[in-house]
Formats: C-alpha cells, structure tokens, sequence
C-alpha cells in the first residue's frame, strides 16, 4: 500500500490544477484566502495561481520609477492605479510617496461600483491599527504602507489613489505604487469583499494575523534529534513524508570565536530527494538560515536563529527520500546537533506539492555592467523569493535604486518589473531601520550594507517552463557593489540547485576596511534593536578584535567597556569596580554614572542631535546637544510622579534629528513618534502646564537611524539597551518659510520603588 501511494504522490506532483486546491464549487472567499496565510504547507503548493504585479516602473526606460499612472481617475487630482478584471483576488498593495503633514487618499471599487466600497487615508486604512488591516498583516514600516489582506472580487477591482501635492520644488509628487493580483478561472465562484467584514473573514485574518504576529509557523511532524560527528555520511530521510523544520545546532565552543561567524559561509548545505543525482538545495548554511554574514538572533515564519541553533523551516515535502548533507572547507567540521521535524504519511495531504530549491549566487563589484541573478531556471514550479545580501561601495546607498525584473516561459520582455530593490522587499527610500518580520525584513542595515528578505507567501510567480529573476546592479548596471543572494522555489520534480560552486575564500563576507570600523556603534544598535544582545556582543567583539589598533586609545577602551557590560547581562561579572579605576578619564566618568544610576537610583539621560537642541524637564533646561559625531549625557534626580520632556531645535535642513533617551533603575523613556511637535509656538512653551493640546503628533515612524547619511561615525559610549530603545524624530510636517525653531513636547511618568 505504501508503494501504491508513493505513486500516486508523485502523480500528484506531475499535475497542475488551476483552481488553487478549493473544493468543488465553493466560492472563494477573504476567510478561504485568509486560511493560506495560516497554512503551513501552502507555500509548497503548486496548484497556487499565479501573480502579476502593477506598478509605477518607468515606462521610458529610465529610473524614475513614480508617477506612472494607468490613467485619470473619477475625479481631478486621483489617479487610476490598477484595473482589474475579475474574478480574481489582490494580496498585496504597497504604496510610499504621501506627503507628510497631508492625508493621501486610496479608493477601491469593487465590481463596477460607482461609489467606493472601501476608502480612506492610507495612513489610516493600512497604518496597521484598523481593523481588519492589523499589523503584521498591514503597516506602515521602513516608510512603506503596505497590506498582504487578501481582496476578492468577482467582476472587477479599480484601485485609486490620490496624486498627492507637489514637492517642495513645484514637481509632481513622487509616488511609487505595487499592486499583485491573481487570477481566477472564468466562472469560479467568488464572494466580493465585503465591508464591513462579515465575522466569519474577520475571524479567519485575526488567525491568521495570530501567527504573523508571533512569527512562527504551528508546530507539526515529530522531532527527531541527530548528532552529527561525521559529515562525510549524509543523513537520509524515508519518505513519502515532510521535513516541516530543520535546526542546526553547531557545538560553537569547538570553533575559535573568530571564526564562528566566517562558518556561516564556510559550511555548506545540501539536499537531494528521491535518489535524485543533482542537489536540489546547496547554500552555505548561514545564507540558507536567512544569517549570511554574521549570527543575527531574528526570525521570520521560514528562517533564523534562536539561541544557539539556527533553523529553516520551508516545508520540504518528497516522495522517496531525501538526504541532508554538511560539507566545511577553511573551518573544520564541529559536531553538529540536528533536530529535524518531519512528518510521514501513508497517503498524501491534500493539494499539489513541490519540491522545494534553494540556490545560492554571488556576483562582485568587477561585474558592472551586468545584472545580479538570483535565479535563472528551466522546468515546472513558483518562484517563492529570496534573500539578498548587499555591500556598496560607492560610498552611499545608491545601489538600493536597482530594480527587479522576472521573465518567465515565453516573455520576451520581463512581466514583472519592479520599481526599486528596497521596495520589492516592502521598503522604501533607503529603508529607516531593522526589522525582522514573517515574510520580509531587513536584519541587517549599516552604512553601505544591507541584508533584506520576502518570501511570496500568498503572491508567487509560477512558471511552466523557465523562470529568470535578477536585479539591476544599480541604476543602468553602473554600482560597484557585491550581490549574494539565495533564491527559493518549489518543482514538481528534483532539480539541480542553480547555485555558483565557489571557493571557500571566494565566498567569504564582503569586507569594508573603510567604513566596517566607523559603523561600529551602528552595527551594535541594530543588534540591539532586534533584541540581540549576544549578537551585539560577539559583533563588537569581532571589530575590536579586527580593527583594535586603529582606534584611539580612549576610544578602544570605551568599545572595551561596552564589551564588559554586554558580558555582564549575559551572565558575566561586574565590570565596574574596574573601570571606575581605569586610567581614562572620560571611561571613569562613564563608570560613574553607570554605578549612580545603579546603586543612587539616579535617571541618565542621553540626547543626540545634528543641529543646536536644548532639553527641558519640568520647565529647567538640563542638557544641550548638537554633534552628530558626540552623545551629551548626564545624571538627573527624576523624583517618582508626571514630568513634562520638552525639547528645542533651530531650524536644519534634511537630514536632521533629535533623539533622547532616559533611563532609570528600572524603567526607560525616550523620544518616539507620539511626542506634540510645533513651530515656533508661542509664550513659555517649556513649562510644566503649557497648553500644547492643540499640538500635533509628529507621526510617521521616525528617522534613519540615527546617525543618517552622510553622518556615520559616532564616539562610542557604553550605555547598552539606551539609544537602541528610542526613536530619533524631526518635524512631522515642512517647516513653514519664516519658522526658526521646532519644539517637541511629552509628558511622563516616572514609577515609584
């Protein structure tokens, strides 16, 4: 019987339905669609429909991917940005380019509406606090709207949007626009989006968004833990059955610290199915775990690291088998603890799976003049996305303007063009900061470099015969930078991974010496900001132990303090006594205010700026800051109760911030994107019961960083979990002509012991 049904297992495979595996004439539905973004296994399905993608790309050619525009909609001043023919469904629209200070309107026409069905304020519609469109499932991140709330319809959707004001400069304003749809066959049976939503898809996002929010795929199959002592043999599966989820575990004691992270790129993985003489997987396991140069604790649903292991958790369905390899180079194999979840069944899940691939591509800055491929493939499957690795060096992040394309089967030009290499991966305008989220993300942003990843959960390309995905290397190819990607994909049959067989040293992460030592404090923030100590640690253990000698003394020894406070909440020693002796002045002072804090119950406060900011509590001016390279600090007697944080700017042009971070015994406060924000109001706008009701917020999600580019060095200070837990702000909205200053307004509450 096991036999017979590993026949019809593969016979599944080698068909392609067209109905997206719902039964027989139930219609589709916002709760049918909805329970895909629950599904473990959805991703591996072949009979998902296709995706086209409509977007604001360049018609000309050029780079000036905004703007573009399907045509005039019903009223002066909207724009037509997709119209679709149903039936069908939309599963992703994402949108940047609103104004600040300006509502920015959408409109969606369901099924030949004359009045909008669904409409708003983008920034209220998908800012990711409205019903049904929730975070994660819709928000305004890295300053992109976007919404993965999947949107039937059974005649046709019109989707508008405002053209928005000008720019400062008089040009039309610069909106970038992607809408992905999926087509149904005629005469499917769809249920139109409903608003308000029935309870019934209310119910089915909310476990959905459930998932999305915990960012973690529901536990199946049955764990079985191997320790591997001898890579030569692999590690084969019995099938037919599904690996759900792999760990990697490497005894990393047995590695030089120094190494730990080059193993991430030394160590490669592979798998083959089904006595298959080609890998179907082969990426160095770093890459394949979403970690490509350094250990980063972030996950997604698919890939991460936690603790100690990392782990990738695409489903893997096969029919006869499948073998999991190591192979190391530079970096000796360490015994390695694999834990595998897997899932055997006497007759196969409903649906039609795939094999999953996984290649593996790096391309350098001596191939200007050519695009980077993530993946150029023959047969039958979907492209599902990647995971993209960049390092300029063009001294900016210039390279971010390249676009993707994908050509597939017999397009001879790309059906999918994109319009820029931050907004495929849901970000927009150089990105703001580091997130890791369930299908995208970026856990890696440091001047020039970027590590970014999306998985087309409910929004693949399906091809039947060849697929080509690449990015620009830049505008018109011209960016000096490395590409390293890994590309993922489900076949109805075992494939030879497209993957470059390189050298161990050919593979090795791209080093900066220039701007690797500068970002120092950049790269610890962000490990912070993900919750990552361990990793802040070992990353600023790794430059100190690299680029040491190239600090100034007070300057190493400053690093060599936040290293001891990092050991410390990871369980270390105290490192005070120490320091409070050491024999810089400036690393006594610090040790100082660290141990008042501690011990005195005394509040830090630290406030960093590009332009003249004077803090206030409480109505008393107590700090002054203004260097974009320096954070002002010092110590405050915050008695228990409200206290009023005001801060004053003069007036700066882009790029500008302020940041302020408080930190007491046992509780943090710090600038955010709720504070009251005005231009030169008037009377004593300081004072503890000044009115400033009437005062807006300032919105959006912050600033970059800080420090924003240009600005990159910034002297180390040995605060840990201070800065990473505020937001740097400026003026929500365009300074007026004649405004001189900016004031910034909170009110707080400090806890009692």
């Amino acid at each position: 019987m096991k036999q017979i049904w590993r026949w019809v297992w593969i016979g599944l495979m080698l068909g392609m339905a067209g109905c997206g595996g719902r039964p027989a004439g139930e219609p589709v539905t916002v709760a049918s669609l909805a329970e895909r973004l629950a599904d473990p296994l959805w991703l591996a399905r072949l009979d998902q429909e296709d995706t086209r993608i409509h977007t604001s790309y360049d018609r000309t050619g050029k780079n000036e991917d905004y703007g573009f525009f399907l045509r005039d909609g019903s009223e002066p001043g909207w724009k037509v940005i997709a119209d679709l023919k149903g039936p069908g469904f939309v599963t992703r629209v994402w949108f940047t380019g609103a104004k600040d200070g300006w509502p920015h309107g959408f409109r969606f026409y369901f099924d030949g509406e004359t009045e909008p069905r669904l409409a708003g304020d983008i920034k209220e519609l998908f800012g990711g606090a409205m019903t049904p469109f929730l975070a994660p499932l819709a928000e305004h991140n890295n300053y992109c709207w976007y919404a993965f709330v999947p949107m039937p319809y059974a005649k046709s959707l019109r989707i508008e949007c405002e053209q928005g004001p000008p720019e400062d400069s008089g040009a039309p304003r610069k909106v970038y626009y992607q809408v992905s749809e999926s087509r149904l066959p005629r005469g499917t049976p769809v249920e139109t989006f409903a608003w308000p939503l029935p309870e019934r898809d209310a119910a089915a996002l909310e476990q959905a968004r459930q998932i999305w929010a915990a960012n973690r795929l529901p536990e199946a199959g049955v764990m079985q833990e191997i320790k591997l002592t001898d890579w030569r043999q692999g590690v084969r599966f019995d099938g037919p059955a599904i690996i759900h989820r792999i760990e990697f575990e490497p005894d990393w004691s047995a590695i030089p610290a120094n190494l730990r992270d080059t193993a991430l790129r030394d160590w490669m993985v592979s798998i083959r199915y089904d006595d298959s003489p080609h890998d179907s997987v082969q990426a160095p396991l770093g890459d394949l775990c979403g970690m490509p140069w350094r250990r980063v604790r972030a996950r997604s649903l698919y890939f991460g690291m936690e603790d100690a292991h990392l782990f990738c958790a695409f489903p893997m369905p096969f029919a006869k088998s499948a073998v999991l390899k190591l192979a190391s180079t530079r970096i000796p194999p360490t015994p390695m603890t694999l834990r595998v979840w897997r899932q055997p069944f006497e007759a196969p899940p409903a649906g039609n799976l795939g094999y999953f691939h996984a290649n593996w591509r790096r391309t350098t800055p001596r191939e200007v003049g050519r695009p980077h491929s993530i993946m150029q493939v023959r047969g039958h499957g979907k492209f599902v996305g990647c995971l993209l690795a960049v390092t300029g060096l063009d001294g900016s992040y210039w390279v971010l303007e390249g676009d993707e394309s994908i050509r597939k089967d017999r397009e001879t030009t790309p059906g999918w063009l994109g319009t820029g290499l931050e907004d495929y991966f849901n970000g927009g305008w150089y990105y703001q900061n580091v997130m890791a989220g369930p299908t995208h993300g970026l856990p890696v942003k440091e001047p020039f470099r970027t590590v970014q990843y999306r998985v087309h959960s409910m929004d693949p390309s399906r091809f039947g015969q060849s697929l080509d995905m690449e990015f620009e290397r830049g505008p018109d190819h011209d960016s000096k930078a490395y590409f390293e990607s890994v590309g993922w994909a489900y076949f109805d049959a075992p494939q030879a991974a497209d993957s470059m067989r390189l050298r161990a040293e050919d593979r090795a992460a791209p080093v900066d010496s220039r701007l690797d030592p500068a970002t120092i404090m950049n790269a610890v923030w962000n490990h912070e900001r993900l919750g990552d100590l361990e990793g802040a640690r070992d990353e600023l253990a790794r430059r100190l132990q690299r680029y040491g000698r190239d600090y100034q003394a007070p300057v190493r020894r400053m690093l060599e303090f936040r290293l001891a406070l990092y050991n410390e909440r990871l369980g270390g020693p105290s490192p005070l006594p120490g320091f409070l002796a050491d024999g810089d002045e400036q690393v006594r002072a610090a040790a100082e205010m660290i141990r008042r804090q501690r011990e005195e119950g005394r509040t830090l406060a630290v406030l960093y700026a590009n332009m003249p900011a004077r803090l206030f509590i409480d109505g008393r001016e107590v700090l002054q800051a203004g260097n974009p390279q320096r954070l002002e600090r010092t110590l405050l007697d915050l008695p228990p109760g409200r206290h009023v944080l005001t801060i004053q700017t003069g007036r700066q042009q882009y790029p500008d911030w302020v940041l302020l971070a408080l930190s007491g015994r046992d509780w943090f406060a710090g600038t955010d994107t709720s504070w009251k924000t005005a231009f030169d109001p008037p009377g004593d706008w300081a004072a503890p019961d000044y009115d400033d009701s009437a005062w807006p917020i300032v919105g959006g999600t912050g600033v970059k960083g800080p420090p924003e580019e240009p600005y990159i060095w910034v002297e180390p200070e040995p605060f840990i979990e201070t800065l990473s837990r505020a937001t740097g702000i400026r003026a929500g909205r365009e300074w007026p002509r004649q405004a001189r200053q900016v004031v910034y307004r909170q009110h707080i509450t400090v806890p009692g012991p």
